[in-house]
């Protein structure tokens, strides 16, 4: 049965819509106006806006267009920086939801809708928007296309669970999701995230949206196909070494390994003469790098567990606050 569809059976007293925002004066104060601010089991929405130093009227039109709160950060940061001061801003508005959605439009906002019953529902911590699921827009890409499936599928084979579009911008947090997002990036948030809460255990799922696309937008983001898949596929390994080092530093001192015990092979039967000095070392180091995953795994289990005891403690002061008003 499609979660986006079975029938709520809690509410939330307040979602907040993020809008991350870069010179988006085109199209924020349109995208604004269209989210609904009436949704079954939501007491109330409220819409957030980001502006991740534009230079054009992206923040004047803004306020004009309704937004309940709108930040600048003065210059241009990235899109990691501005999800994560929206996410920061959304834990003080006290957000029950956070939903994030682009500010260009490419996404309609009415789908918001559908977003909120797997969670109220509990049976999602992060709903993620799958785009392509379906028709695949005019003119799209399809360099894009085959970046999107590849990295899909790294994060997939990374985290266990088959996703379809790891790389949307459109995705809805729960509470709990929402206070355990930490992610390093400058650059991008949009797979870090994905493999973040899934190694904390949150229960993540996609539902299929609508996207338009507009040839003649550039991307914030991929503006560069190949600087793009270096800066992503770092983020990806990043995240992979801090939260399975082992498996991690495991396969890169398998690889050395292998490569020093097929060096001796090679050597032994005169296919090949190399360096005894290259082979043992090649053999010394895949030793080392399996030991320092195990070290590794050692500090980030350490953290995350003195992690866990802070946020439950800050979850315990909270009901507190919230049982003495």
């Amino acid at each position: 049965m499609n979660a986006a569809n079975s029938d709520v059976i809690e509410y939330v007293k307040k979602l907040v819509v993020l809008l991350p925002a870069f010179n988006e004066a085109d199209k924020i104060s349109e995208t604004i106006q269209n989210i609904p601010r009436k949704i079954l089991g939501v007491e109330k929405v409220e819409v957030l806006v980001i502006d991740d130093g534009s230079i054009d009227d992206t923040v004047i039109l803004s306020h004009e267009a309704g937004a309940d709160k709108v930040i600048s950060l003065g210059k241009n940061m990235g899109v990691a920086s501005a999800f994560m001061t929206g996410v920061r801003n959304a834990i003080s508005m006290n957000a029950d939801i956070l939903i994030t959605i682009d500010a260009d439009g490419q996404f309609p906002p009415e789908q918001i809708k559908k977003f909120i019953p797997p969670i109220l529902n509990q049976q999602l911590d992060v709903v993620s928007g799958a785009r392509f699921t379906g028709k695949i827009p005019k003119d799209y890409p399809k360099i894009k296309l085959l970046g999107n499936k590849v990295f899909s599928k790294l994060v997939s084979l990374i985290t266990g669970q088959k996703f379809l579009d790891t790389q949307t911008g459109f995705r809805a947090y729960s509470r709990e999701a929402l206070r355990n997002i930490s992610i390093v990036s400058d650059y991008n948030f949009a797979q870090e995230v994905m493999i973040d809460l899934k190694f904390k255990g949150y229960r993540i799922g996609e539902i299929p949206v609508d996207v338009l696309f507009d040839k003649n937008r550039k991307s914030r983001i991929v503006r560069n196909i190949f600087t793009y898949s270096l800066k992503a596929s770092s983020t990806i390994i990043r995240s992979m070494l801090f939260h399975k080092p082992i498996m991690g530093f495991g396969l890169f001192g398998s690889g050395l390994i292998g490569l020093g015990v097929l060096a001796k092979i090679l050597t032994i039967s005169n296919t090949l003469h190399i360096s005894n000095d290259l082979e043992n070392a090649l053999i010394i180091l895949g030793i080392v790098s399996f030991m320092l995953g195990v070290f590794a795994n050692i500090i980030f289990k350490r953290q995350s567990f003195t992690e866990r005891d802070l946020r439950i403690h800050l979850r315990e002061i909270e009901k507190s606050k919230n049982s003495n008003v």
